[in-house]
């Protein structure tokens, strides 16, 4: 792994934290990153609170082409591009038997402009984020886990603790970028929206020396279908592979089992994977994430915003998760100069309807090919590709992050979705025996 020289920027005294920001940013992944860059270039005071020390672990590894332009938006993608991330142009999409593969090259896209990105050791990513929001003017405040944050007086208070000292702060403004720990989602009490998803669980590790692919595809993230669950890998440096299964929680662990014996039953059910795993070595412990999959009906209330996976996270299948987070904390971002220029518009519920409703249309439309990729019948539609009407172009388009479509996606991302529920009652496509896919 990566060898992480000390962080360029010195944490600040405690005198120096003021009593009252116009907003505090709570997470200093993508999300609280973007924002707090953001809000720092057009002029406004925003300090950061960080829970851990960057760098750190994170998950997540693979962006999406669209997320280029917020990166070069808030000028930090000479940075991401001169860290020696693993160009991504392409993503493939296999069954556990390799007996049908499908290549999605950005650049064959609807959508121009959208031709690669990286795949990020994310320990690496999220800190060059976090140091240019502190380049761009942003206080950051690292190891400061906050404590409860409550409403006084059309103010928020929050607590925290800084350096071993307890810190007490008031905002106009919180920008909840917390991930899962939503913080200002459980504070407000606001309730979610139900989504028909099982409980899912992911198990991971990081491998050094995991057989590629030779030549460009050697970038390509591989996401690989068996009957009942998937394998992720993506390369993340020259030698490291992050590979990951995702399965239905509990599904088919025996008790006490461990989670490393667990991947590795999975894995023998892929001759691909158990090959290009044979030589490989492990790098880090065995995780896992579950019960991932969820949404807050609204995204902000009470002059707060939520950014990124602390106001949703549906699946990583399609690595959108990056995506949202550097879109979200732009969009909140731009939300809030707007309303500290105009407190009438603070007030007003249709600014937290528009922010929500703006990333809920994105959100919606990778939701789409979510379902698409769990449901058997359509999976055998995605899985082979038709040139009619250019619909792998379009479906090439929402799977680079092209999540505001134009009219020429859309109609033909909707017929593709007909298509798929038409395969359910008769095959248009050859089916597959996904009982099969896992045979040795």
């Amino acid at each position: 792994m990566s060898v992480f020289s000390p962080p360029l920027f010195s944490p600040p005294l405690f005198s120096s934290i003021k009593p009252h920001y116009p907003v505090v940013i709570i997470g200093g992944g993508p999300a609280g990153s973007v924002a707090a860059t953001r809000l720092a270039q057009q002029g406004i005071d925003a300090l950061l609170l960080e829970r851990d020390q960057f760098p750190r672990f994170h998950i997540g590894e693979s962006l999406l082409p669209n997320g280029n332009r917020i990166l070069k938006e808030i000028g930090v993608w000479d940075k991401i591009a001169a860290a020696g991330f693993i160009e991504k142009r392409g993503a493939q999409f296999t069954l556990a038997d390799r007996s049908r593969t499908v290549r999605n090259v950005f650049a064959q896209g609807w959508v121009p402009g959208l031709e690669m990105t990286y795949q990020v050791e994310r320990a690496r990513f999220d800190d060059i984020l976090l140091r240019h929001a502190q380049s761009a003017g942003a206080q950051v405040c690292e190891q400061t886990p906050v404590t409860s944050v409550t409403r006084v007086d059309n103010q928020w208070q929050i607590q925290a603790e800084y350096q071993g000292q307890p810190l007490t702060i008031t905002a106009d403004w919180v920008i909840d970028a917390s991930g899962r720990h939503c913080v200002m989602g459980r504070t407000m009490k606001l309730e979610k929206s139900p989504l028909p998803y099982p409980g899912r669980m992911a198990v991971f590790n990081h491998f050094e020396g995991m057989a590629r692919d030779s030549g460009e595809a050697a970038g390509d993230i591989m996401v690989m279908r068996l009957d009942d669950a998937w394998f992720w890998a993506i390369p993340i440096s020259p030698r490291v592979t992050s590979v990951g299964v995702v399965l239905q929680k509990n599904s088919k662990r025996e008790k006490g089992e461990s989670w490393e014996s667990l991947f590795w039953q999975k894995i023998g059910e892929s001759p691909f994977f158990n090959a290009a795993l044979a030589s490989a070595k492990a790098v880090g412990e065995y995780r896992i994430e579950s019960d991932y999959s969820f949404s807050y009906e609204a995204f902000g209330r009470d002059n707060c915003l939520l950014v990124g996976d602390a106001a949703s996270f549906i699946d990583p299948v399609f690595s959108s998760g990056v995506y949202l987070a550097l879109e979200s904390g732009l969009l909140a971002a731009d939300t809030i100069v707007d309303a500290l220029k105009s407190p009438v518009m603070a007030n007003s519920p249709a600014l937290y309807a528009n922010y929500t409703r703006s990333m809920k249309v994105q959100i919606g439309y990778m939701r789409q090919m979510i379902d698409v990729y769990y449901d058997n019948d359509a999976c055998e539609v995605f899985m082979a590709p038709r040139p009619l009407l250019h619909l792998p172009q379009a479906i090439n388009s929402i799977l680079a992050g092209a999540l505001k479509p134009g009219f020429a996606v859309r109609w033909r991302l909707l017929l593709f979705r007909l298509i798929c529920r038409l395969q359910k009652y008769r095959p248009l496509v050859p089916r597959i025996e996904w009982s099969k896919t896992k045979s040795l």
